[in-house]
This record gives structure tokens, sequence and C-alpha cells, in this order.
């Protein structure tokens, strides 16, 4: 698969003022031409230890992602000042950690990374 058809993906908060640059940041990360963009509100929170009915949602679409478009990547994105999941920084690249796992058990063949999106200094990759 060459890189004009080749999908990614990203489970990420629905917050409009991170949508652009984070598509734009996966693209290059993972060499793909389109990011299937799996949103909610605190996204992350959904994920990490047990899974939400909200989280069972996010996989299903990734799942989709995964036998629709052969999505080997994916990125579980959190960012800084999240009105859908209101807890610190530091709380939420935990919950990264913790999402990463979860999302790696149902998808072991899955590259899977953690990116922590603070507007004012970038992109942290987590774990």
């Amino acid at each position: 698969m060459t890189s004009f058809d080749k999908f990614a993906a990203v489970i990420t908060c629905m917050d409009g003022r991170i949508q652009t640059r984070t598509i734009d940041q996966l693209m290059t990360r993972f060499g793909a031409r389109h990011i299937d963009n799996i949103t909610t509100t605190g996204a992350v929170q959904h994920l990490a230890g047990i899974v939400t009915p909200t989280g069972e949602g996010l996989l299903e679409s990734l799942a989709v992602s995964v036998k629709a478009h052969g999505t080997t990547q994916v990125a579980i994105v959190a960012h800084a000042e999240c009105a859908g999941n209101p807890v610190p920084d530091v709380e939420q690249k935990i919950q990264l950690r913790d999402a990463v796992v979860s999302v790696s058990g149902r998808f072991p063949d899955l590259e899977v990374i953690a990116l922590f999106l603070d507007p004012r200094l970038g992109f942290e990759k987590i774990g």
C-alpha cells in the first residue's frame, strides 16, 4: 500500500480546536494519507482501566477502520484544558497509558501510540 492510499486512525476528544493539528501530526508521523477520526467528548477517559459503553463504541469504530481501511496504526490523543474530561494534565497522561493497554489488548496487531497535546507546547508522546 502506498502512502497515497494508506489509512491510520486516531481516538481523540471531539474538541474542534485540536482536530486539524492532530490529523496533520498523524499524517506525518504515520506516513498516512487518510486518518479515520474517532471522537467523543474526553475520549481517553472512556478507555482507561475499565472500558465504558462509550469506550466500546470507540473500539467498534476502530474495528471498522481496521477491517474496511486496513488500518495498522492508531494514536490515542488527549489534550490540555479538556472540558469533557476536566482533570489535571498529569491525570490525563495516566489515562492515556491505561488506554494504550486497553486498545492494545483488543487489537494486538496494531501499533498504538499515545499523544498529549498542549496547544502552547505541542505534542508529547506518552509512555
